[in-house]
C-alpha cells in the first residue's frame, strides 16, 4: 500500500536558526552512540540514508550512510534529495491551516462546500485532516480501472474517479480512525481550489521558499524536476524503483527535500513565520482517536507520550523505496530527521535516540 507509514505541547519561545549555520554541540559521547547506531543499522544491509540531529535551533549531528546509487557505490552525501512518502502530510496539513487562518475556509466546513459535486456527504476537513472520513483508497479503486492507467493520475482526476464511479465508503464519517490517503489528496486539491494555483506552486510560494527549502518542491508531472543530487530509491536489495501512473497524484506524498531543508521546516514552526504558533497547536492535539488512547494523530502528525508525560510528534512514510522519519520533540526543541533510500523493515527507535540527547 503506497505511502504507508514504515516506521502537545505549546511552544514557549521562538526558535531560530543561526544565521551563519553553526553547527551546535553535543558531547561526545553522544555522539559516538548515536553513530554506532546507525552504523550498525547499515553494516546490517538495513539501513542506507541520510541522518540529521538538530537542537534549540543548530544542527548537533549530520551525517550520510551508504550510497546515493547503490550499484556504482557512489556515496551519499548529506545535501541529497530524497522523497519523503506520507511526511508530506503534515506540508499539506499546514497549507489547509494557513487558508483557514486566512478565514478562507473552517475546519467544520464539508467537502461540497469547495467541491459541490462529491458524492459523499458529512464529511468535514476536519474529519480529512485527522483521517475521520471514511473514503475509500484511491490505489486500489483507481487501480481496477485499466483507461486511467494510461495517463499520469492528478489530483482532480481522483477527485473525479470518486465523483463518478463513487466505490463504496469504509465506514460512515467521524465513526472511527483510519489512515487515509485518499482524504490528504482532496486535501491538496481544495488548496488549489482556494489559491488558484497548483499545490506545488502554493506551496513554493507559502512555504518552502519563506523557510529558506531551498532544495524543496512538490513532484510535478507536468514539469518534471529531477535535480543531480536526487537519490536513486531501491525497494529491496539493489532492485531500483521504477515511476508508475499514481506520482501524479500529491498531498499524501510527492514532497522532495534534504535532511537540511526539514530542518529548516521544523524549525521554522517555531517561529510563526508561516503560520500563527496558536493555529499549529490545533495540529498538535489529539483528533483521530479517543484522548486517552496511548498513541493519536493530529492534523498530519501522530502523537505519543514519554514516561516524563512530555509529547513527541513525528510521522513517518514510504513511496518507490525511498522511507522518512521526521520527529519533533518540543521539551528540547530537537529534530530528528531519517532518510532511507533502500526500503527495509526495520524500524529506527527514536526513542533510543532521544534517550540518548537526553542522557548525563
Amino acid at each position: 500500500m503506497a505511502c504507508s507509514e514504515a516506521l502537545d505541547i505549546k511552544p514557549n519561545k521562538s526558535v531560530a536558526v543561526d544565521a551563519n549555520y553553526k553547527t551546535g554541540q553535543i558531547s561526545e559521547k553522544k555522539i559516538d552512540l548515536i553513530d554506532k547506531y546507525f552504523t550498525l543499522l547499515f553494516e546490517s544491509r538495513v539501513f542506507n540514508g541520510n541522518v540529521l540531529i538538530a537542537q534549540h535551533g543548530k544542527v548537533v549531528f549530520e551525517k550520510p550512510y551508504g550510497y546515493s546509487d547503490i550499484r556504482t557505490k557512489d556515496s551519499l552525501k548529506i545535501d541529497d534529495v530524497f522523497q519523503i512518502g506520507s511526511v508530506s502530510k503534515q506540508f499539506t496539513a499546514v497549507a489547509i491551516l494557513q487558508l483557514y487562518a486566512r478565514g478562507l475556509l473552517d475546519l467544520n466546513d464539508t467537502i461540497q462546500k469547495y467541491i459541490p459535486n462529491f458524492p459523499y456527504r458529512g464529511i468535514t476537513i476536519d474529519a480529512l485532516l485527522c483521517h475521520r472520513s471514511g473514503l475509500p483508497n484511491y490505489i486500489y479503486f483507481c487501480d481496477a480501472l485499466p483507461i486511467v492507467k494510461s495517463t499520469p493520475l492528478s489530483n482532480r482526476s481522483v477527485v473525479q474517479c470518486l465523483s463518478d464511479s463513487m466505490p463504496p465508503a469504509y465506514y460512515p464519517p467521524n465513526k472511527r480512525f483510519d489512515y487515509s490517503n485518499t482524504g490528504y489528496i482532496v486535501l491538496a486539491y481544495i488548496v488549489e481550489k482556494l489559491s488558484g494555483q497548483s499545490f506545488a506552486n502554493y506551496m513554493k510560494s507559502n512555504v518552502f521558499e519563506p523557510l529558506g527549502m531551498k532544495h524543496t518542491y512538490v513532484f510535478n508531472f507536468n514539469q518534471p524536476y529531477y535535480p543531480n543530487n536526487l537519490v536513486k530509491g531501491y525497494e529491496y536489495g539493489k532492485v531500483e524503483a521504477n515511476p508508475d501512473f499514481l506520482d501524479g497524484v500529491v498531498g499524501d506524498k510527492g514532497i522532495y527535500t534534504t535532511a537540511f531543508d526539514l530542518f529548516l521546516w521544523d524549525n521554522g514552526l517555531y517561529t510563526g513565520k508561516i503560520l500563527n504558533v496558536d493555529t499549529l497547536e490545533l495540529a498538535f492535539k489529539p483528533h483521530g482517536k479517543k484522548i486517552s488512547a496511548p498513541k493519536n494523530y493530529g492534523y498530519g502528525w501522530r502523537i505519543y507520550y514519554l514516561p516524563d508525560s512530555s509529547r513527541v510528534l513525528y510521522h513517518a512514510g514510504w513511496w518507490h523505496g525511498y522511507q522518512s522519519l521526521l520527529v519533533r520533540y518540543e521539551k528540547d526543541t530537537t529534530t530528528l530527521v531519517v532518510l532511507k533510500n533502500k526500503r527495509s523493515k526495520q524500524i529506527i527507535d527514536q526513542n533510543r535516540i532521544l534517550e540518548i540527547l537526553s542522557s548525563d
